[in-house]
C-alpha cells in the first residue's frame, strides 16, 4: 500500500531503524505523556500538553491523545496510529497514519511484522 503517514517533528524526529511490532491496541490506546489539560470547569487550557513538563490546575486533568489503531515498534514509546497527516512531519515521534488506510493496515499487520523507519 502507499498512503499518506506524518512523522517526528524537529523537536520529536521518528527515530530511523528497523523495529517490528510489539503490540497492537485497535481501540482505547491513549498517550501517558501527550495529550489536553482541562481546568476545574472542564475547559481545556493546553491542547499540547506533555504531562512530564506542563501542569495541570488544581481540579484539572490530563486527557492523553487518542491513538486508535495502535502498532507499537517500540518501548520507548514509538508506535504507528491513526492521526491528523497534514503530509509534513508533526507528530511527537511516532507515525500518523492515514484515516482512510489505517484500518486496512491494522487488519492486515501481524504482531512480528518488520517496520523500516527511513
Amino acid at each position: 500500500m502507499d498512503y499518506p503517514v506524518s512523522t517526528g517533528n524537529k523537536s520529536f524526529p521518528t527515530p530511523a531503524g528497523k523495529y517490528q511490532v510489539l503490540r497492537k491496541t485497535k481501540a482505547n490506546k491513549r498517550s501517558n505523556l501527550y495529550g489536553k489539560i482541562y481546568d476545574a470547569e472542564g475547559k481545556v487550557v493546553n491542547s499540547n500538553a506533555d504531562i512530564s513538563k506542563d501542569p495541570v490546575p488544581e481540579g484539572g486533568r490530563f486527557e492523553g491523545a487518542l491513538m486508535s489503531y495502535w502498532m507499537r515498534i517500540s518501548w520507548d514509546g514509538i508506535g504507528m496510529h491513526k492521526g491528523k497527516v497534514p503530509r509534513y512531519p508533526a507528530s511527537h515521534g511516532c507515525i500518523r497514519t492515514y484515516y482512510k488506510a489505517v484500518d486496512t493496515v491494522y487488519s492486515k499487520v501481524a504482531v512480528g511484522t518488520p517496520v523500516v523507519v527511513r
